[in-house]
């Protein structure tokens, strides 16, 4: 009788084992969509390629931002074959950083992958973004771009700006630099990052916000197949503004600074000058002089202001607490 027992509780523990082999990840890949809809058709089916390597579950999450190329009827011809795509439509567009926000918030994954669209990400690297997730035991895994296949002066100002964001953010590091939103972060990260309702939203710089850990890998930028980005250099200049001014207040306390040291040198100036009177009987005599100190703290005055003013404009639109993003159509 014992045998017996001992028999079929072996059984039920094979079959246990067997259950919890069975059992899969489910990795929500995200993708922002504004591009030519050529790309759509190219990306699901690199996807397909790619993730049928890997042994997880997989859902692809495109967020369509208003394009006006077509992106949106060919993903929701996808969609309506492939139970796994799913597609949500914005009503109008939001840009790429509101449209990664509506994909963590449908995301349903264990992980979950950003991505651009027109395939400079590289579907190939998500099984090594997988991989190393896994075995680093990191929160967030972020791709670094060692080759950019993109021109010299997009390069020099994508640079510049990281540069300077940089002194702004105290949690960005070299490797930040080199980053993009192209990464796979866990299912604490994605419900923390559900929670967020900033209406400047940028992934990246809120990753490094909360404070997850993070780890890299080494990625080779592809270049795009079809079309050209749609980031021009004030369309970028206007990210890098709302960017600096959502993450970070030492603008504020950079203005204040030189304020004191204009102060503290005006003082020291005016000094002088009552020295050069009374003791060495010299008049300063000038309107070239006089104009210039006018134009040149009138125009750091009204510099100020201004900065102040995208600040209070920044609250001004929190205090609103109008909907971030709002999505037209969903499928699946």
């Amino acid at each position: 009788m014992n045998v017996l027992k001992s028999f079929y509780d072996k059984i039920d523990s094979l079959n246990n084992e067997v259950k919890v082999s069975e059992i899969k990840d489910l990795i929500s890949v995200i993708i922002p969509v504004y591009g030519d809809r050529l790309l759509v058709k190219m990306l699901y089916d690199r996807l397909n390629e790619e993730t049928s390597k890997i042994n997880a579950d997989f859902e692809y999450i495109m967020v369509c931002d208003c394009c006006p190329y077509g992106s949106g009827s060919e993903i929701e011809k996808i969609a309506l074959k492939d139970k796994r795509v799913k597609y949500i439509d914005l009503m109008k567009n939001s840009g790429q950083h509101l449209a990664i926000k509506a994909g963590i918030d449908y995301a349903q994954g264990d992980y979950a992958v950003v991505m651009d669209c027109d395939l400079q990400d590289n579907p190939k690297e998500i099984k090594r973004f997988y991989e190393k997730i896994k075995e680093c035991g990191a929160d967030v895994v972020f791709g670094i771009r060692t080759k950019r296949k993109e021109s010299f002066l997009k390069k020099f100002y994508s640079k510049a700006a990281n540069g300077l964001y940089s002194l702004f953010e105290k949690n960005n590091n070299e490797n930040d630099k080199q980053c993009g939103n192209f990464s796979i972060f866990n299912k604490s990260v994605i419900e923390q990052l559900k929670l967020i309702n900033e209406a400047y939203f940028a992934f990246s710089a809120v990753i490094n916000a909360l404070g997850y850990s993070k780890d890299y890998i080494d990625i080779e930028q592809e270049a795009r197949p079809v079309g050209k980005s749609a980031y021009n250099f004030f369309k970028g200049l206007k990210l890098f503004i709302q960017l600096v001014v959502n993450n970070s207040n030492k603008p504020l306390l950079f203005a204040a600074y030189c304020s004191f040291i204009m102060f503290v040198f005006c003082f020291i100036f005016i000094l002088k000058l009552f020295f050069d009177y009374f003791f060495l009987g010299s008049r300063l005599l000038g309107w070239t002089s006089l104009m210039s100190a006018i134009f040149f703290i009138g125009g750091l005055i009204f510099a100020y202001l201004g900065l102040l003013g995208i600040y209070i404009g920044q609250i001004f639109k929190l205090s609103q607490k109008r909907p971030l993003y709002t999505v037209r159509k969903k499928i699946n």
